[in-house]
């Protein structure tokens, strides 16, 4: 059990009396001996009256029997607390110690509600905290909690809010699936040294991005001294800034593990030199050689990925083609329908663009023709998503780009009104 240890102590300073009641002698109290003095090694040699004295001396052996947990642990738990407090313990140890039994108890029921943890599939684009979150599994979890709850008001215990906290669905468990427990712990702790950084370098609220991009830095030189090589690499793909930002930019690339792998070991080269952290606090020359290191890392990607499949990367970062994405998501539809949106916007746009230069219409023509391909766009846009990715589609901004192929000229302000004297 945990705290067995500490409460051994606990009890041997605050329950003296209460280990006492359980000694008992091992056999009974030996009889009196008594024993004569040795002679001396050499007597006087004058004659003179002598006494012989005897000395009786009392020996009692008593053996304490040594206190162990059979003498108050119980598979009862009631009659376990009962048997805690018999030997002095205090409530406050009786409750951390029972506290930790039945949570290792429960535990080990989550454990096999978990079952065997899938691979986590750091390529795959979205958040990956909640990517790790299976929702079956966390509603079992939630009900073995909630059993585990209401047990401990059984027995008159009420958890406090940090001990519920430690018991919620941690994504780390899965994310760092690849690491043995004792690694975990002293990267835990390596998040912890950044995060404090990080918090010093934020002054009045304000994030430093330099001194940001210095502790991620320290935190990944680290890592490679704690980790292996293929440890410390699966932390990247897993953790680093570029690994998420990647996967944020890649929403309906859909890249494979080895895409994603390949794509990755080369913005992390142009990462590691020019921060994403420093972006828009840079100086015109340090603008300039950003601009020119992102193109060459873009052509490098192009020849890896070749001109179809590097045509959907450039896709998938666009922020129009990402609102198209999540507004299929959130509708329960997928890449396909967010494509044939996106195939949509660029053959409208491209009309749009060739009756703008058209030179022999007059304004009323191009302003009718203008309006059919908005209302005809619109049309196919409502057949491609149906009623609800419609919904999420009109909201905010989303279709900002489709109001745009025929923009409404703003109505002009009210004149100003003068007060006349009477």
């Amino acid at each position: 059990m945990n705290f067995k240890a500490l409460f051994f102590a606990s009890l041997i300073a605050n329950a003296a009396l209460g280990i006492y009641a359980f000694r008992k002698p091992a056999t009974p109290e030996a009889p009196p001996v008594t024993q004569a003095p040795s002679e001396p090694a050499a007597a006087p040699k004058e004659k003179t009256a002598t006494k012989t004295r005897t000395v009786t001396q009392s020996i009692t052996n008593v053996v304490t029997r040594t206190f162990n947990w059979q003498a108050v642990e119980s598979p009862d738990y009631k009659e376990y607390i009962a048997n805690l407090r018999s030997v002095g313990c205090p409530e406050e140890t009786i409750r951390d110690i029972i506290l930790a039994d039945v949570n290792k108890l429960y535990d080990q029921k989550k454990k096999l509600a978990r079952g065997t943890p899938k691979k986590f599939e750091f390529w795959k684009p979205g958040n990956p905290w909640m990517a790790s979150a299976d929702p079956e599994t966390i509603d079992k979890l939630r009900a073995i909690d909630e059993e585990r709850l209401a047990f401990l008001r059984t027995l008159g215990i009420e958890p406090d809010f940090k001990q519920q906290a430690a018991q919620m669905f941690n994504p780390f468990e899965t994310m760092m699936d690849f690491l043995p427990d004792e690694k975990k712990a002293q990267v835990m702790k390596l998040f912890t040294d950044m995060q404090t950084k990080m918090a010093k370098a934020s002054k009045d609220g304000q994030p430093d991005g330099r001194e940001y991009q210095k502790a991620q830095k320290e935190m990944e030189a680290t890592v490679k001294q704690i980790l292996s090589p293929e440890e410390a690499f699966q932390f990247e793909m897993r953790f680093s800034m570029t690994a998420n930002s990647l996967r944020q930019q890649t929403a309906g690339f859909e890249p494979s593990e080895q895409e994603f792998t390949s794509i990755y070991k080369l913005r992390k080269t142009y990462d590691d030199e020019f921060s994403m952290m420093n972006f828009g606090d840079e100086s015109e020359a340090e603008r300039k050689k950003r601009a020119e290191a992102e193109k060459q890392v873009n052509l490098q990607i192009k020849e890896l990925l070749g001109d179809a499949r590097y045509a959907d990367y450039e896709m998938s970062k666009d922020w129009q083609f990402q609102q198209m994405y999540r507004a299929a998501k959130r509708a329960d539809l997928g890449t396909a329908e967010a494509r044939q949106v996106w195939d949509m916007k660029k053959v409208a746009e491209d009309q749009v663009a060739k009756l703008r230069n058209n030179r022999e219409l007059t304004t009323e023509q191009r302003n009718t023709a203008l309006a059919s391909i908005q209302q005809e766009t619109e049309k196919s846009v409502k057949g491609v998503l149906g009623e609800k990715g419609w919904e999420q589609f009109s909201r905010g901004n989303n279709n900002y780009w489709l109001r745009n192929l025929n923009p409404q000229p703003r109505p002009a302000p009210p004149a100003p009104t003068t007060a006349t004297a009477k």
